[in-house]
């Protein structure tokens, strides 16, 4: 073999080992940090395969059919021209590493292709391919870098250098292979074949002509192009574990690692334990996948453009909660992990400075969240901001008693009177009073059972939305019956507000009732009780079939079980509908809603500029209903006036926090008289024929 190929197979081996031991060290170490985290028998769970199947079919299709980043059209094409263009290179690339570490029988590794093992033809073909995808691929980073340096867009930083030098090594890989296939479409490695370069390649290799790059140069020119594609492929394997493109290694482990868990449903904690960790603070006390989700983080500002509070002014940006939470990880926990493998005691482990809250993330962004969900929706790497921002309440209200004031009055009135309103428990049945209904405790031989929820039993306005259920469910002769004065809070409030311990109260003592009643199905018209009783409750041994009144309602329409007019005003007056996060976004229920406004309004329905999953949030979710918020600018003003631009004279709701919500919007907005809000119970029931 020629001098010149051995040193060029040792000088590439040796690269090729440099390289790949960086990598993955680098990304060895990001994930022993990682599941230094709590819950880490969760890898013992993937060691037993546990969920294989589900985890796959995560990867197929948020991974390799980019499902999440096709929820912004233009940007989907655009991602997954480079997405697959790096697919395709996957074998390009493999091709130069199996030549320069294996191929020394090889008289030209430059030149290898596995696809000459099948035909000269199929190689040809696939370089074709490629060079075309490598036009697609930076089309894909011009409009990328058009987007972050000239348009601008929200959620972006434009002092990025991560992204300059990452879109700078993409594009040098795209353009050192076309250069170099023009440089072979001149030199003599055509010369000995019957097949003609394509198109592509001739284009490129008439520039190189036309600068005066001869036949017997060529092939120099090509080898140079080689190199600096090969040398580019291992700086990219060298830079990419540390930076925010690490999103490429992560993120697949991210959708790989999901759980099958509902969306609705937040983790239950130990709250016996002697061990017991209440809520996140120290970096190593946070669940590891919300710090793999920090790992994950491309930091596109998706979930900041959708998250109601930051589109408000407010402090909170979910993309700072998981970059900071990412900081945390690479500068805390590396002193937890030496403490633990030197055998240090807990105290000491536990004594290191490695605070979340105040030292990265501030209370103020943390009380700031709706828990709408919008950010975790748009999230393509398949982040969860909402779990981590939980997991910080959890410990503020329990191991510091630190919470907004206002949310103490809710937390006493839960515990008292099991209400956040504070009105006496005993009066929760009083507005059934001449409706005929019966208790569980009078009949238990129901079908169905009716849970009216704190709103429908204590608020004035949503007292309405409950009579017009119930006369719904008697025209339709279901056999239901409520819990009355048994039915305590869900506790939906509590938990998203971080009183873990007082929804576990409440929590359980409404299963042992309802399991007292061998109750089977339960429907109800508040959104939260329905999320917080169908994805919840199975933690404490409740398990109900939950329908949404909107469902059961559609149901008895579909089944004509009930019939209902068309609106007067259907003609001339419009209908919007404004979506609830806990049966939208949560639960996936957008159409039942909608038919049962179009049922009313002869199918006239108007849509907002934010609908279905990227609907604006109400701003009462996640506790915000009983806390003041923190500036001026409040979010159901700024979804009352996206509804009220419709034109519409009706808002739909199905949801009691939405109606109270829309209804302050609309009086701020001083339209009471032009545009009412209406439950949809409401709208079906007025209609009855």
């Amino acid at each position: 073999m020629e001098i010149s190929l051995i040193l060029f197979h040792v000088i590439f081996t040796a690269l090729f080992l440099v390289a790949n031991f960086v990598f993955v060290k680098a990304i060895i170490y990001r994930l022993n940090l990682v599941f230094i985290g709590k819950e880490a028998s969760f890898r013992e769970n993937f060691l037993k395969f546990k969920d294989i199947p589900f985890r796959i079919q995560s990867v197929i299709v948020n991974v390799l059919l980019q499902k999440k980043n096709f929820k912004e059209p233009l940007r989907g094409i655009m991602h997954a021209f480079i997405f697959y263009g790096f697919l395709t290179y996957v074998i390009h690339t493999t091709n130069q590493m199996i030549a320069g570490v294996f191929g020394w029988g090889l008289k030209d590794p430059f030149e290898f292709s596995v696809f000459d093992l099948i035909s000269p033809e199929a190689s040809h073909t696939y370089e074709f391919m490629v060079q075309i995808v490598s036009f697609f691929v930076l089309l894909g980073l011009g409009f990328f870098a058009w987007r972050r340096w000239i348009n601008k867009a929200k959620g972006l930083d434009v002092h990025s250098p991560a992204s300059a030098i990452v879109i700078s090594l993409i594009a040098t890989l795209m353009i050192s292979t076309l250069l170099g296939e023009g440089a072979k479409a001149v030199g003599s490695r055509y010369a000995s074949s019957y097949l003609e370069p394509s198109f592509i390649a001739a284009g490129i290799g008439s520039f190189w002509t036309a600068i005066g790059v001869q036949y017997g140069t060529a092939d120099t020119v090509f080898q140079i192009a080689w190199w600096m594609h090969i040398l580019t492929v291992f700086t990219f394997m060298l830079y990419v574990p540390t930076s925010k493109h690490a999103h490429l290694i992560f993120a697949p482990m991210n959708y790989f690692f999901a759980s099958k868990t509902p969306k609705g449903a937040l983790s239950k904690l130990d709250l016996e334990s002697e061990n017991a960790i209440w809520g996140s603070n120290k970096v190593q006390d946070f669940p590891w996948p919300n710090l793999l989700d920090g790992l994950s983080c491309i930091e596109c500002g998706r979930c900041q453009v959708q998250c109601p509070a930051n589109r408000t002014g407010k402090v909170l940006n979910p993309k700072a909660i998981i970059v900071e939470l990412k900081h945390a990880l690479m500068e805390k926990m590396p002193a937890v992990h030496s403490a633990r493998t030197t055998e240090k005691s807990a105290e000491e482990i536990l004594g290191l400075e490695s605070n979340v809250i105040g030292d990265y993330i501030s209370e103020e962004a943390i009380w700031g969240c709706t828990t709408c969900y919008a950010c975790v929706e748009a999230c393509p790497v398949g982040n969860n901001q909402v779990n981590a921002i939980v997991e910080m309440r959890r410990h503020l209200v329990l191991a510091e008693s630190k919470f907004p004031a206002e949310l103490q009055g809710a937390f006493t009135n839960m515990e008292n009177n099991s209400n956040p309103w504070g009105v006496g428990a005993h009066t929760r049945a009083d507005w059934a009073q001449g409706l005929d209904v019966k208790t569980m405790a009078e009949d238990a031989n129901v079908d169905v059972l009716y849970w009216v929820g704190c709103a429908g039993a204590f608020d004035e306005r949503n007292k309405n939305v409950a009579r017009s259920f119930v006369k719904i469910l008697q025209k339709a002769n279901v056999k239901f019956g409520i819990l009355g004065t048994e039915e305590n809070c869900s506790g939906d409030s509590a938990r998203r507000g971080g009183n873990e311990y007082l929804y576990q109260t409440l929590a359980q003592s409404n299963v042992d009732t309802m399991n007292k009643y061998n109750v089977k199905k339960v429907v109800t018209a508040c959104p939260h009780c329905y999320n917080t009783i169908k994805n919840e409750y199975p933690q404490f041994g409740g398990n109900f079939e939950v329908v949404h009144h909107s469902e059961f309602i559609n149901e008895l329409i579909q089944e004509k079980k009930i019939e209902v007019n068309v609106a007067e005003d259907a003609a001339n007056g419009k209908f919007t509908y404004h979506d609830s996060c806990y049966i939208g976004r949560y639960n996936d229920n957008y159409s039942n809603p909608r038919d049962i406004v179009k049922a009313v309004s002869n199918g006239q329905l108007t849509e907002p500029e934010d609908h279905h999953s990227k609907s604006l949030c109400c701003g009462a979710g996640g506790a915000q209903m009983w806390m003041e918020e923190q500036n001026n600018d409040r979010v159901n003003i700024k979804r009352t006036n996206q509804l009220i631009d419709t034109g519409a004279s009706t808002i739909a709701v199905a949801c009691p926090f939405c109606m109270t919500m829309m209804s302050d919007g609309v009086k701020a907005a001083g339209k009471t008289e032009e545009v009412k809000v209406q439950d949809i119970s409401e709208l079906v029931a007025q209609r009855l024929k």
